[in-house]
């Protein structure tokens, strides 16, 4: 009898998982319709994922409404930061590019280029966590943001190659998009809150020592 309760409340267990999951999944994909909202919707995606995903703490939905209500001014300011980057980078290279056509130095520039523009990325994949766990101004952000990046490179190669392992997946199997998104960030916060421990001894922590 005891083994038979054991094996329900597994089965129970697994069965919330795979529901925040989707639910988690569903959500985000709906809150990055209006493309300015990207930033904030997955800061809660993480956010939910932490503490009820990884975490004990129940009400994934809620806890993603919450957390997507205290980041949507910032995370605005945020995503368009970061649109604005990313527009800027990508004209640069485009430049680079048409240029290397005729002249094979500038060639070889427009491939390093290239190779510089995983820094940023890299960047983007510890600003969002960063932002949902600690408390800090808009440019100590930024700031400890790269300070992570840097500090923990081989955790941000492997973050970068989760995203693009998702992106593939989700290019040639669309419809798992409404699975996929809340598993990576799952699979992504094993790194980053081994990273994180290192810094907030107590969960409750909030000030990043990153952070002047």
């Amino acid at each position: 009898m005891h083994d038979l309760n054991r094996k329900e409340n597994r089965v129970l267990y697994w069965a919330s998982k795979i529901g925040d999951f989707f639910s988690l999944s569903i959500l985000w994909v709906l809150c990055c319709l209006p493309v300015l909202t990207v930033i904030p919707a997955s800061i809660a995606l993480y956010d939910s994922v932490a503490h009820c995903v990884r975490g004990e703490e129940e009400g994934s939905v809620g806890r993603f409404f919450r957390t997507l209500k205290a980041e949507l001014l910032r995370g605005l300011l945020l995503s368009a930061l970061c649109l604005v980057i990313g527009f800027l980078l990508i004209k640069g290279y485009q430049i680079l590019s048409i240029m290397g056509q005729a002249n094979d130095t500038l060639a070889d520039y427009s491939v390093l280029y290239l190779c510089s523009m995983a820094i940023p990325v890299g960047i983007l994949t510890w600003m969002i966590p960063v932002e949902s766990r600690f408390e800090h101004s808009f440019f100590g952000l930024l700031r400890a943001s790269g300070v992570y990046a840097i500090t923990h490179l081989p955790t941000t190669v492997m973050l970068m190659l989760l995203f693009g392992a998702t992106a593939a997946l989700l290019f040639f199997f669309p419809v798992l998009i409404v699975l996929v998104p809340a598993i990576t960030v799952t699979v992504q916060s094993w790194f980053i809150e081994r990273a994180f421990q290192k810094y907030t001894p107590k969960e409750d922590t909030e000030d990043d020592p990153t952070v002047e």
